[in-house]
This record gives C-alpha cells, sequence and structure tokens, in this order.
C-alpha cells in the first residue's frame, strides 16, 4: 500500500478534531490541564494575546537570553519583536517555512535562560505536549534552556497520543510534503529523574521549569481544508 493521500490525511485530522470538539463540552481541555499539572508543568489559561504576553514579560525578565522558535501563537502577537523592545537578548531559530539560512546555533541555544516554541498538540490523556518538525530547531529549544515556554491555544488538545501522531503525519504531508516529520517531540514536564537514591530531581537533562500558556481562542474555526491545513500547524 502506498502513502496516504492528501484528502485521505485530511479526513483523518477532521475526524479527529470533531472528536475532540465533542469531548470539548465536557471538560477535555481542563482534564488536559490537571495531568499536565500533575505532571509538573506551570500551566496557564489566557483569555487575550494581551494576557498571553504580559506572562511571558512575567516568566522572562529583562536583559535575559532567549531562543525563540516561531509558532502560531508567537507571530500572531510578535512576541520576539516585543521582547526586543524591551530589553530581551532573542535569537530567533530557523523554523519550517522559509529556506534554512547557515549559521551556528550551538551558541545562542548553550546561553539562552528561556527557550520560547509552540506545539501541535496536547494530549489529554498523557499530559503531553507534541511538537512535530523537520529541523529540528523546536526540539533544541525546548530542551536546552532550563526554562521552556510553550505557547498553544486551546483548540490544540485532542484525546489520545493516536490523536497525536495523526496531526504529526497531517502536518509532515500537507505541509512538508514528507510521510513522517524528521523530528517529534513529545513533553511531559519538566526534566526529571530518580536514579540517584530514588530521589526525584529536576533538571538533570534539560529544562527545570516548562511553562504551557494556553490562548483560549482557536488556532484554527471549522473544519474545512484550510481550517485543517491551520489546524496542524506548531
Amino acid at each position: 500500500m502506498g502513502e496516504p493521500s492528501a484528502p485521505e490525511h485530511l479526513a483523518a485530522l477532521r475526524r479527529v478534531k470533531m472528536r475532540a470538539r465533542a469531548r470539548a463540552h465536557g471538560g477535555l481541555l481542563d482534564e488536559a490541564v490537571e495531568t499536565m499539572t500533575g505532571l509538573g508543568f506551570e500551566v496557564g489559561r489566557y483569555a487575550s494575546g494581551d494576557d498571553v504576553v504580559n506572562r511571558v514579560r512575567e516568566i522572562v525578565p529583562r536583559g535575559a537570553a532567549v531562543v525563540y522558535q516561531p509558532c502560531v501563537v508567537g507571530r500572531e502577537l510578535q512576541l520576539d519583536q516585543v521582547l526586543r523592545a524591551e530589553g530581551r537578548a532573542v535569537t530567533v531559530l530557523p523554523w519550517d517555512g522559509p529556506p534554512t539560512p547557515h549559521g551556528a546555533w550551538r551558541e545562542q541555544l548553550l546561553a539562552a535562560q528561556f527557550g520560547i516554541t509552540g506545539a501541535q498538540t496536547i494530549v489529554a490523556d498523557t499530559g503531553s505536549l507534541v511538537l512535530a518538525e523537520d529541523l529540528g530547531f523546536g526540539r533544541a529549544a525546548s530542551n536546552v534552556p532550563p526554562t521552556h515556554i510553550a505557547l498553544v491555544t486551546a483548540d490544540s488538545v485532542v484525546e489520545q497520543l493516536l490523536d497525536a501522531a495523526v496531526l504529526a503525519r497531517g502536518y509532515a504531508a500537507l505541509h512538508l510534503h514528507r510521510p513522517v516529520p524528521r523530528y517529534l517531540s513529545l513533553i511531559s514536564g519538566p526534566s526529571k529523574t530518580a536514579d540517584i537514591g530514588f530521589t526525584l530531581v529536576r533538571g538533570m537533562h534539560g529544562p527545570r521549569v516548562a511553562h504551557v500558556l494556553i490562548w483560549d481562542r482557536a488556532k484554527a474555526e471549522g473544519t474545512d481544508d484550510d481550517a485543517l491545513r491551520a489546524w496542524v500547524l506548531p
């Protein structure tokens, strides 16, 4: 059997979105927030874009070094421009849209105190963030700095990991023209380990703090083809 066609991917995305929308009235996002909080995420829900920006301002002090992978929420709020204008050093990392400029990013990633990314999906079942991408800079920004901030919309929540896989494959097929994304990150809270003396320690192999800022609006209204293509963007 060959790879699914674009209409088949869109049909699968439509089924996932309609199931999630049906569950939304029963508190699917509330369920996801509770699970994420139990994993150690610091989760906030915000009614307006201004509220989201203000929360980022509270988390990221003036003068801080930030690596930012452009995302739907960040682009709409012009977040990198706001942070730069107020004295924060922001390095904008390449994303899957334009051709990737040549450059060395290791030093900026290692120097950054904060990494800001989007995510395609919040999985209610597991409390995980899922980020599919082609270049891997979101993976780096969410793993290397000691604090990770994920910006998502309320309609990003799905029921289970299999649904998130449908979105990841849909993103790869519809935007990257690949059967699967090169990188798929499942983020389940701040880094933690209990290897030493069975004592839980945060920040051993990644961020000590992980924030999820949920903007209470839809990334893409409806279930037509254009809306579904927009829905799978991080």
